[in-house]
């Protein structure tokens, strides 16, 4: 299994290669389409490069940046690179395929290529860095944090791997000191970052495909944490770690860590001695809390986004904006009015059914959304809708996966996403339903776990098996909400 290495003179090389910026500097990106590389290419752009991409298929965020006038081509070619500064690509372009023809052709040519994070780190490097990182919640919590930031004054920039609906875009660009980000494992990338203010929202076992077991995860995370701006220089706030206490693997973490300089603030749902908490509860038919910080309680917060987990993710947000200073007042206010992200429990109703667009794809993950919507949509009958992602995941997580569902009436796989893997017949999705059978919640039911097939095979069947006031909960990492627009077309 391939490991890729980072260094932490990611970041310096290309300042050695660009010290004066990127004003005027050719940058194409291989597999521009992600939802992590789109707003570092426009973030690129909009600091003066001359940018321009391609990827296999069209995608939402690929069909954004084109609004936002950098070009993404359709297919790959060779001369896409000639006269380039620099190659930008994803680590499922490079896992895939690392002899991809633009890329061979890129390092024939002398041109440097690196991953998109590097090229971060670097955009990265004037701002004070905050990082949010985890496991679960990564998206929204930067989200959450880029609001209350903005709201209490401090005017950052934000990048976050999900279109935020309050901008209509994956980025937004502050005048202000500090630039927040969602830092990613997988592939060591969060390496390439070195931030002044982390946010850590949970800590198990995720990645097969890269990391052997929980503990070489967990040290990835003691790895990133080390590798922060501890430096003494009075004119930036003190290193800071936002930490959830309700995490074993947060917990495991910070023992790790040792003797830490920095300061350590929790926010958690249960452990009681937490300096961030939720008071007076409510998660059925709305989510809300009434948010204390310390000794002082402030009012009442009513999210758009169901469930706990979303509560802690406003938590790790107030607790991290805080640090920041930002203005408290304005927390709860903007807690309040935050719209949400594209494909964290968006809301589609078509007709008689509801259907709700959803990231999940880790099986913790499932699980959480499923109980969210059964307390949101009391007395309706929830029809689950997954595809994995990765052949290594699935197998490795079978036995999880499957519990997943229980808060389910009916359980519908979708062939299983590659992403950035081949299909050696290690597993299929039909093994995933025979599991799904095999459970207590769906004893008896012999059509209650069923295998979907492709998108439009998919759709067919939720066609077939529809109820009125059915709430349709399609999940995935993958492009797998093509199934809701065919769903509705018929």
């Amino acid at each position: 299994m391939m490991r890729r290495s980072h260094t932490d003179t990611d970041t310096f090389s290309l300042v050695t290669l660009f010290p004066a910026g990127l004003r005027g500097k050719r940058i194409h990106a291989v597999g521009a389409g992600g939802s992590g590389i789109s707003a570092v290419l426009r973030l690129a752009a909009e600091q003066g490069a001359l940018v321009t991409g391609c990827d296999v298929a069209e995608t939402t965020m690929s069909k954004l940046l084109n609004t936002q006038g950098v070009t993404i081509a359709l297919g790959h070619d060779p001369a896409h690179v000639a006269g380039c500064d620099l190659v930008v690509t994803t680590p499922a372009v490079t896992f895939l395929d690392d002899q991809h023809p633009e890329l061979l052709a890129a390092r024939e040519q002398g041109i440097r290529v690196i991953q998109w994070q590097e090229l971060l780190g670097y955009l990265m490097r004037d701002s004070v860095g905050v990082s949010v990182a985890g496991v679960h919640g990564k998206g929204s919590t930067t989200a959450l944090l880029g609001a209350l930031a903005i709201a209490g004054g401090l005017d950052p920039t934000v990048e976050v791997g999900a279109v935020v609906a309050d901008w209509g875009a994956n980025l937004r660009i502050g005048a202000g000191p500090y630039f927040i980000n969602e830092a990613d494992e997988f592939n060591y990338n969060f390496l390439s970052y070195h931030p002044r203010v982390v946010t850590l929202t949970a800590v198990e076992f995720d990645h097969p495909e890269f990391f052997e077991d929980y503990t070489a995860i967990r040290d990835a995370f003691v790895r990133f944490l080390r590798g922060m701006d501890l430096s003494a220089d009075s004119s930036l706030p003190p290193p800071a770690l936002a930490l959830n206490a309700d995490s074993p693997g947060c917990l495991d973490t910070l023992r790790q860590l040792g003797e830490w300089p920095g300061e350590v603030r929790a926010f958690a749902l249960e452990a009681p001695e937490a300096y961030a908490r939720a008071e007076d509860v409510r998660d059925d038919t709305e989510t809300s809390f009434t948010l204390r910080l310390g000794e002082r309680r402030f009012g009442r917060v009513t999210l758009s986004m169901p469930g706990r987990h979303n509560i802690a993710n406003a938590l790790a947000a107030a607790t991290t904006a805080e640090l920041l200073g930002a203005d408290l007042e304005t927390f709860v206010p903007a807690l309040n009015a935050f719209g949400g992200l594209r494909r964290r429990f968006q809301v589609i109703e078509d007709g008689d059914v509801t259907f709700i667009d959803d990231y999940a794809h880790h099986p913790h993950a499932v699980a959480l959304m499923l109980e969210a919507t059964r307390r949101r949509f009391p007395g309706r009958r929830i029809v689950a809708v997954f595809q994995p992602t990765l052949y290594t995941r699935l197998y490795r997580f079978l036995t999880p996966f499957s519990e997943a569902f229980d808060a389910a009436d009916v359980a519908v796989i979708v062939e299983i996403q590659p992403s950035r893997e081949r299909d050696t017949g290690l597993i299929h999705g039909s093994d995933l339903v025979a599991r799904i059978a095999q459970r207590p919640a769906f004893a008896g039911r012999p059509d209650a776990a069923r295998y979907g097939g492709d998108f439009a095979e998919t759709a067919a069947l939720l066609c077939e098996i529809r109820h009125a006031g059915d709430v349709v909960v399609v999940m995935g990492s993958g492009p797998v909400n093509k199934v809701i627009e065919l769903a509705c077309a018929n």
